[in-house]
């Protein structure tokens, strides 16, 4: 099944490379004990997936110990497997590649995914992709990413009691944004 979803995923990728870019867009939802935040940003493909238990001291996936599972693919994609979050990875992507593509528009996209004691019974990697999906019915969009990283972090207080800047503080795919400059800055 992730094979699937991998190869899927690529091809998708290869077609949303060539769409202009979209806006700050938020989703959040899912299944299953399983809730997605997903956040797009007006930017070139990548993508980056959280995934924590939210009763656990410790993730077992994760490979350092760390509280939270982490992957990240660039513009240019992965080179190797995801080892930390697995099969979920390719799943989620999935999910957001096809609203990608059913939106015409290509973002850098932001995926959380917060597991609750309802998810007593591991069940496959289908429920992250039915999950995600489910997840990615309902939008909102924003004028600005503090806008959208403000209401996330509202958000995830008001639902999980979680502190999301606890993990939007790890992400490669927004230190990277703050590190990198764009064209229009030259100048």
């Amino acid at each position: 099944i992730t094979a699937t979803d991998d190869i899927i995923g690529k091809k998708l990728i290869e077609e949303v490379k060539d769409y202009s870019v979209g806006e700050f867009q938020s989703y959040f939802g899912g299944g299953w004990g399983n809730y997605y935040l997903v956040l797009f940003f007006p930017e070139i493909w990548s993508y980056e997936l959280f995934e924590m238990y939210l009763e656990y001291k410790v993730n077992p996936w994760s490979k350092e110990g760390n509280f939270y599972s982490t992957d990240y693919e660039s513009y240019e994609g992965r080179k190797n497997y995801a080892e930390e979050c697995a099969g979920g990875y390719y799943a989620a992507r999935l999910s957001v590649l096809e609203k990608i593509k059913e939106q015409k528009r290509q973002n850098s996209s932001l995926v959380l995914r917060f597991i609750t004691p309802e998810y007593n019974i591991p069940l496959g990697v289908w429920v992250c992709r039915e999950a995600a999906r489910k997840s990615l019915d309902s939008r909102l969009s924003f004028s600005s990413q503090e806008l959208m990283l403000k209401y996330a972090t509202e958000l995830i207080k008001n639902k999980f009691g979680f502190d999301l800047n606890l993990l939007l503080k790890e992400s490669k795919l927004l230190n990277e944004k703050k590190e990198q400059k764009r064209l229009n800055e030259f100048g």
